[in-house]
């Protein structure tokens, strides 16, 4: 009895042919069912193509319109079929089915899947249906950009997204927050985004503001923070250095004189004529001349000091004044107003922390004062005071308890002023026996201390505040009641 070995390699080259045989055969044939309205068209793009093999011509026709594109017209009911051959040999097939639509019942069927859309409309012009009007959210535009997609050339797409939709899909989603209990959660409209911004207590929230949105049929942005937001302690120093000085130097002679003169008349007479008239006249003057010798150095020191302490969550702004305000009057030619015009030390804040411990704090500081020496009268009778200020506006970024110093605010005047007499004064050395000078300087300087602190309500930093807050009560209190010693 004899043995047939066959060698290994028959079978691994059989076994290769028989799978490259079935991909062939699968590969010999690719059907596709395209489902095509009378009257309308579709293009196909397939690379490769040899042979066209069209079916039915009064159901469809096919047109080679560019290398790689074929035309395929539904030309009246019924079903057909179009064969493709590629240079490769692959057989793709095309099951074609035309059904006749009317433009009227296209509305209907139309209308049917976008029923629930609001504010869109649909007529019917030359065997077209036309959707116009306006949709209020991303979603409903989406729906109705897929229905008219469907149809083709049969259906226009004129339907619009109101330029206000994405305000008031804003504005009802913060209410619908609201509603929720995410008192801190809000929609706001950045170009053509929606940003959820705010923040929330547990993750459970950031997924009930999930499910709102969804439900709304929104897309959103959503930057929710979980956890209450932090809070700032800012500690401000506001220190204002001032120094006047007068000197006076020489002698001031009068060569003002100014006084006064009167005069004055009296006529009696007799009621009878008796007598003679008598006649007195009066007459009297006065005069002021100023005479002042000066040798003095008079220098002034003043400060100015405001330490405000304000305490507000990361993102909001907190406000200082120390101050009062003046009245302006308004006149006009219908009415007569008044305005007040705060002056003081006023600081605006607005510190935002981040995840890092830095603070980005934008400050707005101001100091003003009356200032009547520019004031202005008005009618004659009302005199409108000036104000003299110093502003700076900024915005820096620190780390927790580093100090923001803002100096260079600085002021400096200086004034001289010399009187003489005629011809003495000028003379070299004796003449300054006849003449007097005054000097007068004034210097400000303005500094600004911030120093931000990211705090909560157990920290340190705030039971120091409160229990010194109390002392001083207590002191105060003490100092305002009856003592022997008083």
């Amino acid at each position: 009895m004899s043995t047939l070995r066959v060698p290994r390699s028959f079978f691994v080259v059989g076994l290769l042919s028989l799978v490259t045989w079935l991909g062939d055969a699968r590969a010999a044939e690719e059907s596709n069912t395209l489902n095509l309205g009378t009257g309308t068209q579709k293009v196909i793009n397939i690379a490769g193509v040899t042979k066209i093999a069209p079916g039915d011509s009064s159901v469809a026709s096919v047109r080679n319109i560019g290398s790689n594109q074929l035309l395929i017209s539904a030309v009246g009911e019924g079903r057909t079929t179009l064969l493709l051959i590629k240079a490769n040999g692959q057989q793709i097939t095309y099951v074609i089915n035309v059904r006749k639509v009317d433009a009227e019942g296209l509305s209907k069927e139309i209308r049917s899947l976008i029923n629930e859309v609001e504010g869109v409309s649909i007529r019917v012009v030359a065997e077209r249906v036309i959707l116009e009007g306006s949709v209020y959210t991303q979603a409903d535009a989406e729906r109705v950009n897929q229905v008219a997609a469907l149809y083709g050339d049969r259906a226009v797409n004129m339907v619009k997204t109101a330029p206000n939709a994405k305000k008031l899909s804003a504005a009802t989603l913060t209410q619908q927050f609201q509603k929720a209990g995410l008192k801190n959660v809000q929609a706001n409209v950045v170009g053509s985004s929606i940003f959820l911004e705010g923040s929330v207590e547990s993750p459970q929230d950031v997924d009930k503001a999930n499910l709102i949105v969804k439900a709304m049929g929104e897309k959103v942005e959503n930057l929710l923070v979980v956890g209450i937001k932090r809070m700032i302690l800012s500690e401000v120093q506001f220190v204002e250095i001032r120094r006047n000085e007068k000197d006076r130097y020489g002698i001031k002679y009068p060569t003002d004189i100014a006084g006064n003169i009167a005069a004055s008349t009296v006529i009696t007479k007799d009621l009878i004529p008796s007598g003679p008239i008598d006649m007195t006249a009066r007459a009297s003057t006065s005069v002021s001349p100023e005479f002042a010798i000066g040798f003095q150095n008079n220098d002034g020191y003043g400060r100015l000091l405001a330490q405000p302490r304000l305490v507000c969550a990361s993102g909001a702004e907190a406000e200082f004044t120390a101050g009062g305000e003046v009245p302006i009057p308004l006149v006009t030619q219908q009415q007569f107003t008044v305005e007040y015009k705060p002056y003081g030390v006023i600081l605006k804040l607005k510190p935002t922390a981040d995840r890092a411990g830095n603070i980005q704090t934008e400050i707005t500081a101001e100091v003003s004062e009356v200032d009547p020496s520019v004031a202005v009268s008005v009618g004659g009778s009302v005199s409108v005071p000036g104000f003299r200020t110093r502003k700076v506006k900024t915005n820096v970024t620190v780390r927790h308890g580093e100090t923001i110093v803002l100096s260079g605010v600085f002021s400096h005047d200086e004034t001289k002023s010399v009187s003489k007499l005629p011809g003495l004064g000028h003379l070299p050395i004796i003449g300054e026996l006849f003449k007097n000078r005054a000097f007068d300087t004034t210097k400000r300087e303005l500094v600004i201390f911030v120093t931000p602190r990211i705090v909560n309500p157990d920290s340190d930093k705030i039971r120091t505040l409160i229990e010194d807050v109390k002392s001083r009560y207590l002191q105060a209190r003490g100092e305002v009641t009856f003592g022997i010693f008083d």
